[in-house]
């Protein structure tokens, strides 16, 4: 059978398999739920076997970029859900990845790219080494599992097959941009049935995306990807449809109405002048620690500007400036200052607790008792299972979720693998081949290093998917050298 064919049949293949697979967990979760896991674990191992057997690893991840924008959380077994086809899809990859590496040499893992791995060992560690010492043990597991499945499937498989086809990571791209279009345009005719009315924004996009942020962080690391990467097109025509797509994206965001996803956009054009400027990691450092010294000392008067703010974030007749403005605002804005009080409650989980934290996935379940007084206003949740509307999210930070939940080894497992990626875009990338392509990972990464303050979205399946496999397009693209000279090796 030709290439042609064969690769056609086996995208089919995956296609009709996959779809079953969703079906059946979808129509087990809804009836029996504990009948569905079997059949389901049958048909994932079946599928990651057929996948090694007729070697469509590349196959699977692309359709799994097309369908992640559609993925919608399943009722599974006692509270549990899970997203489908998404996590499915994510388990068949984590056993292809199980039965690549057991059927190979272990001296075939021994090359800088592997290595690279290990620079994400201490934050994976930190969610297994902090169960034990949980306040609530199955929703640690649970939520360590779902963490880990992420990093080692849309981070280091996806570094594996990369290494293979450079050209697969924009194919992925691509169908899930188509993906996300097309939920941006179903959030449109959502929009429209309710005339247009900003008040709905937050649910919008639901079932898809939980609410609005999360659409636009993934919207604004897509518009990075396509906007940094047009120097790179071919031709005329191929370059006019990457800054179309750049600019849907770009407008994507705005329409989203996320503040901390705007502003995430000016980080990106800031990372990208320092990038092409060739400041180098003590550049960096100098800067870094002028504006913190900066901040020490003008602190007091920020915050008095910050109290002076009047913008809010939920007025509908507030325009994008507005809008950007009303982030400051720490006196009126019960968004802001309900933000404030979960880094609060974070801060005194991490005092009270500084090794361990509370566990991983357990903000949510143990915050309440140390907020702030002073800071709870409407949006405020007394009751974990009964939380006001427009109030979801946990601690509304990555970082401080990492710190809360799994004490100093959390947050230093995630700043030192942050590390390593700036180390490589400010330290090692000059004068590199690939330097354009790394420069448009770190900016487009650079979005959420920035968003993460503000939110917490790496255990999202359809938004870890583009961190996490930005992130193994930033390290393959550094080590291409090598794996070029590997390949002429062998």
């Amino acid at each position: 059978m030709p290439g042609n064919a064969l690769s056609r049949y086996g995208m089919i293949s995956v296609t009709f398999i996959v779809a079953l697979v969703a079906a059946l967990i979808l129509a087990g979760s809804l009836l029996y739920p504990v009948l569905a896991v079997i059949p389901a674990a049958i048909l994932i191992s079946a599928l990651a076997l057929l996948v090694v057997r007729f070697n469509l690893q590349a196959a699977l991840l692309k359709v799994m970029a097309f369908v992640l924008p559609f993925s919608v959380p399943v009722p599974l077994i006692e509270g549990s859900m899970i997203r489908v086809p998404g996590e499915p899809l994510a388990l068949v990859a984590a056993m292809v990845l199980f039965v690549e590496i057991a059927g190979g040499s272990f001296k075939k893992m021994n090359d800088p790219l592997h290595r690279e791995f290990l620079w994400l060992v201490p934050f994976a560690a930190a969610f297994l080494v902090t169960i034990p010492f949980s306040q609530i043990m199955i929703v640690s597991v649970k939520f360590s599992f779902i963490n880990l499945l992420y990093m080692l499937v849309f981070y280091v498989f996806v570094a594996r097959q990369l290494r293979h086809d450079h050209s697969l990571f924009f194919q992925m791209i691509i169908l899930y941009s188509l993906g996300m279009i097309v939920v941006l345009l179903w959030s449109l005719f959502r929009f429209w049935q309710w005339d247009w009315n900003p008040v709905v924004m937050r649910g919008i996009f639901q079932p898809f995306y939980n609410d609005h942020t999360v659409f636009g962080a993934a919207a604004a690391i897509l518009a990075s990807l396509w906007l940094s990467t047009i120097s790179l097109c071919r031709n005329n025509k191929t370059r006019i449809f990457w800054l179309v797509t750049g600019l849907v994206f770009l407008m994507a965001v705005l329409y989203a109405a996320s503040r901390a996803a705007l502003l995430s956009l000016l980080v990106f054009f800031l990372v990208l002048a320092l990038l092409y400027l060739k400041l180098k990691v003590r550049h960096l450092l100098i800067i870094g620690g002028l504006f913190l010294l900066s901040v020490m000392v003008f602190h007091q008067p920020l915050i008095n500007r910050m109290q002076q703010v009047e913008a809010l974030s939920y007025d509908v007749n507030a325009g994008i400036a507005e809008r950007a403005v009303s982030s400051a605002n720490i006196s009126t804005d019960v968004s802001n200052i309900e933000r404030l009080n979960r880094w609060v409650s974070a801060w005194r989980m991490f005092k009270e607790r500084p090794l361990t934290g509370f566990g991983p996935g357990t903000y949510q379940f143990t915050y309440i008792p140390y907020q702030e007084p002073s800071l709870k206003n409407r949006l405020t949740v007394t009751d974990p299972w009964n939380v006001p509307e427009g109030s979801g999210g946990t601690a509304h930070s990555e970082y401080l979720l990492a710190l809360s939940e799994m004490g100093v080894l959390g947050l230093a497992g995630l700043l030192l693998f942050i590390w390593r990626l700036i180390f490589l875009a400010f330290g090692r990338s000059i004068g590199h081949r690939s330097r354009t392509l790394i420069i448009a990972a770190f900016a487009a990464l650079a979005t959420y290093f920035f968003h993460a303050f503000f939110n917490n979205f790496l255990n999202t399946d359809k938004f870890a998917f583009l961190f996490w496999g930005t992130a193994a397009w930033l390290v393959t693209n550094y080590h291409s050298e090598y794996e070029e000279h590997l390949l002429r090796e062998n």
